[in-house]
């Protein structure tokens, strides 16, 4: 089975709007089962060296990594001084452990929907709420993302622990159907177990790229997606995996 994968710099600008993207594409045999799009490593918040997290993920069978540490909005985040020195670290982590690893990045989407990005040529942009908001808040702030910036993945939507008085189905569909419209992936996220099921319900009929995502902030938690899969498997059966399979 050849799989292939997308590797795209975006741009901060959309497509209509005119704006440049230059895509690399890779031809990878693989299964998408084996393939964590979500993990986080000592250039941010995580406990793992990227040597670590290369040698875990080959231990449990995973092709296809992306270590998307968070960008500058947050303390711990990267710059790009850090942003550098990690991707020689994965180029060399990829060498060693024969398997393929992502720059990514997971930005918080910020007031008027507006991201924070240090000067770097990404592989991965995960675009992610990690406020506590309304449901209002919410909605809006993904939907100006949207507008002014690209991205590939919405990163744990409605996860619980930033999300207040709950969710608004219509409002979700709404959502959903963006994404859709602009090819972005909505996350699946073992960690924090979102979208939740009421919201995935929705998906069932729709040809929505999505992603598999351990979010894992230990090394011992890498291509934990077990969530992710199952999921997929149920509410997503005419969506396409990021790893979109060609037979």
């Amino acid at each position: 089975m050849t799989l292939l994968l997308v590797r795209a710099w975006m741009s901060m600008a959309s497509i209509e709007r005119n704006s440049s993207m230059i895509t690399k594409i890779y031809q990878l045999n693989l299964r998408y089962s084996h393939v964590d799009l979500h993990i986080h490593s000592i250039y941010s918040d995580g406990k793992g060296k990227i040597d670590e997290i290369a040698r875990k993920a080959k231990e449990r069978g995973l092709k296809v990594i992306a270590i998307v540490d968070h960008s500058l909005d947050h303390p711990l985040g990267l710059n790009e001084r850090k942003a550098i020195k990690r991707r020689i670290e994965m180029e060399n982590a990829e060498s060693k452990h024969g398997i393929r690893i992502f720059d990514g990045v997971e930005c918080a989407i910020l007031e008027n929907g507006e991201l924070l990005l240090p000067r770097h040529d990404f592989d991965l942009i995960i675009a992610s709420i990690h406020s506590a908001l309304t449901p209002t808040e919410s909605y809006r702030r993904i939907k100006r993302c949207v507008e002014k910036h690209e991205f590939h993945i919405l990163g744990h939507l409605h996860a619980e622990m930033f999300s207040l008085d709950g969710f608004d189905v219509e409002k979700d569909a709404e959502i959903l159907d963006i994404l859709e419209e602009n090819d972005i992936a909505l996350e699946l996220n073992s960690y924090h177990r979102s979208p939740p099921y009421e919201t995935l319900k929705l998906c069932e009929n729709k040809r929505l790229l999505y992603s598999f995502a351990s979010d894992a902030h230990e090394v011992g938690r890498v291509g934990d997606i077990d969530f992710s899969k199952k999921v997929a498997k149920i509410y997503l059966r005419k969506g396409r995996n990021l790893l979109d399979e060609i037979y």
